[in-house]
């Protein structure tokens, strides 16, 4: 297996590395084919066991999946092996926790060593989706794998915007009609014609189960009425109304009325919301009422550290508009999926969103995502989920 060295310019411990970029290389990349493993020789530092990709046209050419010894090798005929046992150490861990028994993240990428790779297990089926070239050499090897190991029919799930940036092509093959969720005691059901990303979002299980717990502690009186904005299948929304809020409302600007509909019926909610199809910031500025619950779960403000000015700026314009609907005694549920915007940052947009108004904010919770999104520490770059509930005063 080929060696490509990189130069050591930082005094910092490379141990925790996930990728290198073609600045940092000193040798060896030159003739590598897309997805080629290789062996990765930091200078007096770690090696690490990787794949190549010179051609990608966004991010880093070179992934780790494997920290090696100092004088461990590895063949090209270990790698499917290799994979094989990855899959499995993967599933592993999510049996750990019950909370995913009937569904989960199963592997997340580089934060699971499996760089590019997602696969979500839902009720009736397995997605999973490969973004890098070294993975994507073993295609049939993971999904085979995963079908042998969890019992369920898998899908591949390609997505062409993703698999681009890599050089790779995307392959039309057999999808499910729908995905069938349970989350938190909650039914969902999602077709493919609604399908966003991976399906479902199950990195913010937790906290959606949090702000349950929450309202379910509160009166009946005080959780009347609820909004859930960027609602998609309305995930929290149905939390909000299991935990006994009378009426919700869901606004999204995607196609979602009978998706909203369909689980509604499924978790005997029917008559209990309503879908309104529009652009959220739109509909903030023509709604005229205050909620007892309002709860904002954006996409990505920005996918890039350089833009990162303009997404604070996007958060502090949307909080602001939500102070203008909420009240005293309202709960306020704020969610976050932007790369680089920290806790502090995204609470700090609240404060400044609600500078004007004559409201006072009570932080009663924060969190990050679920377990089976799991990060190995904080500055993990996996580590981009944030949560902050609000009381209002």
């Amino acid at each position: 297996m080929r060696v490509i060295s990189i130069k050591n310019r930082s005094n910092k411990s490379m141990a925790r590395r996930q990728e290198f970029f073609e600045r940092e290389v000193v040798a060896g990349m030159k003739g590598r084919t897309p997805g080629e493993w290789v062996i990765i020789e930091v200078e007096k530092g770690p090696r690490f066991l990787g794949f190549a990709n010179p051609f990608v046209s966004e991010g880093a050419p070179l992934k780790v999946v494997k920290k090696l010894g100092p004088k461990e090798k590895f063949s090209e005929e270990e790698i499917p092996g290799f994979i094989e046992q990855r899959v499995g150490e993967c599933l592993e861990y999510r049996k750990n926790f019950s909370l995913f028994s009937k569904g989960a993240r199963l592997i997340f990428g580089a934060q699971d060593s499996m760089p590019g790779i997602i696969v979500d297990e839902y009720e009736n089926c397995v997605l999973l989706q490969i973004n890098t070239a070294g993975f994507d050499r073993y295609r049939e090897i993971i999904f085979n794998a995963l079908q042998k190991k969890v019992g369920k029919t898998c899908y591949f799930f390609d997505q062409e915007n993703y698999r681009a940036k890599e050089g790779l092509p995307t392959h039309e093959g057999e999808k499910p009609e729908l995905i069938k969720v349970i989350e938190n005691d909650i039914t969902y059901e999602l077709s493919a014609s609604v399908l966003q990303k991976l399906g479902y979002y199950y990195d913010h299980r937790v906290n959606r189960l949090k702000l349950q717990n929450w309202l379910s502690s509160t009166e009946a009186s005080a959780k009347k009425t609820g909004v859930d904005l960027f609602s998609y299948c309305g995930a929290w929304g149905l939390n909000a109304l299991k935990a006994g809020v009378q009426q919700m409302s869901f606004v999204d600007q995607g196609q979602f009325d009978s998706c909203i509909s369909k689980n509604l019926q499924l978790n005997n909610f029917t008559g209990r919301g309503e879908f309104h199809r529009a652009d959220v910031f739109k509909w903030l500025k023509e709604c005229n009422q205050t909620f007892d619950v309002v709860i904002s779960d954006p996409p990505a403000f920005s996918k890039s550290l350089k833009n990162k000015a303009k997404a604070l700026g996007g958060y502090q314009k949307l909080h602001a508009s939500l102070s203008k609907i909420v009240h005293r005694g309202s709960w306020l549920a704020i969610g976050s999926c932007t790369h680089g915007v920290s806790l502090e940052e995204l609470d700090q947009s609240v404060s400044l969103g609600f500078s004007e108004s004559h409201l006072q904010l009570s932080l009663v919770d924060i969190g990050l995502q679920a377990p089976d999104h799991r990060v190995a520490h904080l500055g993990d770059a996996g580590n981009y989920i944030k949560f902050l509930l609000y009381r209002v005063l």
